[in-house]
């Protein structure tokens, strides 16, 4: 008999996934273990940089009105900025227009 491993799959969503322990995943596994993440009332601009592959001159850039902080501590209430960051992609596909041949 071999010995299980143990995978960890991380999903972000609004709602609860409709996953319980001791569910069998077909062709996956039995879930043994859940855990909940909540979003702290304050994040640093480092931690942004790290969940979005940002650097911290752009965040600061794009969420600067919305800190929390002072000049050289960037605190940002994450329920502001989040959305934000998240759908920053939908602004930069629009900032060129077309080329004419």
């Amino acid at each position: 008999m071999t010995i299980p491993h143990k995978y960890i799959i991380v999903v972000e969503s609004y709602l609860p996934p409709r996953i319980h322990l001791k569910d069998n995943l077909p062709n996956i596994g039995i879930v043994v273990e859940l855990k909940s993440l909540e979003l702290p009332n304050r994040v640093t601009t480092a931690w942004l940089s790290e969940r979005f592959n940002l650097s911290r001159k752009t965040i600061i850039e794009k969420v600067g009105i919305y800190n929390k902080g002072d000049e050289n501590k960037h605190l940002y209430d994450p329920k502001e900025v989040i959305p934000i960051l998240e759908n920053l992609h939908l602004q930069n596909e629009k900032r060129n227009s077309r080329r004419k041949n």
